[in-house]
């Protein structure tokens, strides 16, 4: 038995008929049982002892809004008969009622009935995880409680949960259909309410803290005195927890920090380590400042070892030394080596600089060279130079005797231009647009490389920001900055690509900041520069608003329209493209492929692939649905929950839906899948990694050439590669400790 009252379900005390019952839903704080998404940063026994404080401080503030009168403290505590390890943690007067139930609506439903029937007149149920919970906010619910009528009062948290729902009376329908532990919560209790006709009162939105992206939060509130950006209201000084944080912040700085589990764990005391990278905690950022310095000398040699590559690809284009399979195998081994790297080993500030210092001197390797893998840059100067003479780029092909006029001076761009014969420019009109402008600049191609470096500075700058925001450290930004395709297709080549990454980059960046317009402003300037970011409107999307979608047609329409005067001749060459790529008879379809390959399944047609295609796509629609298009965050993006690896939702959608988008329909250009590597960035993990490097590689060997027989192989081993890369990344999520690529949470550098 412990030393607190525990009530009796059913014995009802009149008396309480005018006290609302503030109860805290907890476990008992025992280590590897409680906060065990705060380790890391901390240990498990750490995150118990802070699970204590959390109870201690969150406890003092009820029982001070309860000496005011009109409410009384109670614990409703899990497991049964486990009451005694709240001992001497708990205010005197507090009482304790058992959970019971078996999911976590259930057990909220079943707490509120048991301690109605015990006689109060009101219950609030109140997470455990809020120790600086405003005491506004839990005198606004006794007195909105105790209000004549009907009502249910709500504390929402900026991760899209709640920290406290109160009632006079059990609402069933407010916990029915609920998708628990998500970003949904709030909105869908919401709704719930507004169906079932209950009135409801809002309280001031504040943050619970399970994981180590809150903890800084706290940390902030509590240490520096910089409360969140969203609140209100000012927290209650929680002093138990910010002893504890004071401790660990002085441990962190070399002091030692002796940490105790709760009396009844029936253990000594222990000395545990404070530091987020205890080794054998799977964070590093606690390592000796000496082994940042060795993660930064690793990194020197293999951006050395880049920059070589690169300079090599540039040479390979007039003389054969290794082969560009050779230059592309090495490129990407040191690629994925420098990921493993930076993913898994202490960093210090100097390593981003380091990542930036030699991405520069790779760009720079290829930044002069002539375009070699592909010669489109040379239409895009052209529809820059045509547009310059008042011409609508989309009225003739460049062949056309009408634009004989603007050969002369332009004669090197004019002879490079593939299908310059027949084929109208295909790009949309936002890619007009950055023709135009830097063609204005200079109608030279270095001048289009140029501007396609710029738009990766701006992605890089996009990407940073959202690696700080989840508590990562920027140098995580070679995940895109080292990337060989990158440097091969975009400085090499300046495929138009790296304008769309950067509108998709910058689109994630309003979606996270909550601005719809400007969300569709910057996804419809992808989808105006190449179509298919397109795909990502369901996973952007926020439910109920529809002023992304008003925007991004309305991008679509102006961009159009500006370049209307061609009729329909603004398609350009799409409807030969894709005769050309084999997308009307299935040729391009790999999958579908592999399918006529087996016996009797020859003559499957396009449009039952077509139809596959669209359940696939379907499905993940739905997921956005019903996950990503709810989410919502704070204010700012620095004090949101983070979601998967600490990518919100939304970002998962999105890769999901690119990434599926082209498994299916099979690009065969590595250019195409460039867009792909922001999403890397962002949620590292094995397939997306095999697919990206392995296009690259597979690209420049004898496989490549295209014919429809090895370009069969090519695809039998590039899809099986990332078919295993599939199967290893369920495994390691099964085992997070031999999870190479798993981000893990340290200091933001």
């Amino acid at each position: 038995m412990g030393m607190y009252e525990v009530l009796t379900v059913g014995e009802r005390d009149a008396g309480l008929a005018g006290v609302c019952a503030l109860v805290v839903m907890a476990k008992a704080p025992r280590a590897g049982k409680v906060k065990t998404r705060l380790a890391p940063p901390l240990t498990l026994e750490e995150s118990a002892a802070l699970n204590v404080c959390f109870l201690r401080d969150t406890t003092r503030n009820i029982a001070e809004v309860c000496e005011r009168g009109g409410a009384a403290g109670l614990v409703c505590y899990t497991p049964v008969w486990d009451e005694a390890a709240f001992d001497g943690i708990l205010p005197e007067n507090f009482k304790l009622i058992a959970q019971r139930g078996d999911g976590f609506g259930e057990r909220l439903l079943a707490a509120a009935e048991d301690i109605l029937a015990c006689g109060y007149g009101a219950v609030c149920l109140i997470d455990s995880d809020s120790p600086t919970l405003p005491a506004v906010a839990l005198e606004m619910a006794v007195r909105e409680l105790a209000r004549e009528g009907d009502r249910v009062v709500l504390g929402g948290s900026d991760d899209g949960g709640y920290y406290l729902i109160g009632m006079k009376r059990t609402h069933a329908a407010a916990f029915k259909n609920v998708t628990w532990s998500t970003g949904s919560v709030y909105l869908e209790t919401v709704e719930n309410l507004r169906v079932a006709g209950i009135e409801l009162v809002e309280l001031p939105t504040w943050y619970d803290v399970d994981d180590g992206a809150t903890l800084a939060v706290l940390e902030d509130e509590l240490l520096r005195g910089k409360g969140p950006e969203f609140a209100k209201v000012e927290g209650y000084r929680a002093e138990s927890t910010k002893e504890f944080l004071r401790r660990r912040a002085a441990s962190l700085s070399g002091e030692i920090l002796r940490t105790h589990v709760p009396k009844s764990e029936g253990h000594p005391p222990q000395r545990v380590s404070a530091l987020a990278g205890d080794p054998g905690h799977g964070a590093p950022d606690g390592a000796p400042a000496w082994r940042a310095w060795v993660t930064n000398a690793v990194l020197c040699l293999i951006g050395l070892g880049l920059v070589w590559m690169a300079r090599q690809f540039v040479v390979e284009s007039s003389r054969f030394e290794l082969g560009f399979s050779g230059v592309s195998g090495w490129s990407a081994w040191l690629f994925v080596a420098a990921v493993i790297v930076v993913l898994t080993q202490p960093v210090n500030r100097a390593t981003i600089w380091i990542v930036l210092g030699f991405a520069v001197a790779m760009r720079g390797m290829t930044l002069f060279a002539k375009p070699f893998s592909s010669s489109d840059i040379y239409r895009y100067v052209w529809d820059g130079i045509v547009q310059h003479a008042h011409v609508n780029p989309y009225r003739y092909v460049p062949g056309d005797a009408a634009l004989s006029f603007l050969r002369p001076g332009h004669e090197e761009i004019f002879n490079n231009i593939n299908r310059r014969d027949y084929a109208r420019t295909i790009y949309p009109p936002v890619a007009q647009m950055i023709y135009w402008a830097v063609t204005l600049v200079s109608p030279t191609v270095l001048a289009m490389k140029v501007a396609m470096v710029g738009f990766e500075c701006v992605t890089v700058g996009a990407l940073v920001a959202m690696l700080r925001w989840m508590r990562r450290s920027s140098a995580e930004v070679l995940l895109y900055a080292w990337c060989p395709l990158l440097v091969w297709e975009i400085t090499g080549s300046g495929h138009v690509d790296s304008a769309v990454l950067c509108f998709v980059t910058l689109a994630l960046v309003a979606r996270w900041r909550n601005l719809p317009v400007l969300t569709g402003l910057l996804l419809g300037c992808a989808v105006m520069t190449k179509f298919y970011p397109l795909v990502l409107l369901p996973a952007l999307w926020r439910r109920g608003d529809w002023k992304m979608l008003a925007t991004v047609a309305a991008v679509c329409g102006v961009g159009y329209a500006m370049y209307s005067s061609a009729g329909m001749l603004v398609l350009g060459f799409l409807g030969g493209y894709s005769k050309e790529e084999g997308l009307d008879t299935g040729a391009r379809y790999f999958f579908l492929d592999a399918v006529q390959h087996v016996r009797g399944l020859e003559h499957v047609p396009v449009g039952a692939y077509l139809v596959f295609c669209a359940v696939v796509m379907g499905a993940i629609c739905g997921w956005c649905w019903k996950w990503a298009t709810v989410e919502r965050f704070a204010s700012h993006p620095s004090a949101m929950k983070p979601r998967m690896d600490g990518a919100p939702k939304f970002v998962r959608g999105a890769m999901m839906l690119a990434f599926a988008m082209m498994l299916l329909f099979s690009p065969h250009y590595p250019w195409y899948i460039v867009w792909l590597i922001p999403f890397l960035v962002l949620i590292p993990n094995l397939p997306l990694l095999v697919y990206l490097m392995g296009m690259f590689y597979l690209c420049t060997t004898l496989l490549a050439d295209g014919t429809a027989e090895n370009g069969f192989i090519l695809n039998e081993i590039f899809y099986g590669g990332v078919a295993v890369g599939f199967m290893l990344q369920w495994v390691v999520r099964r085992w997070p400790e031999v999870d190479l690529l798993r981000p893990r949470e340290r200091a933001v550098l």
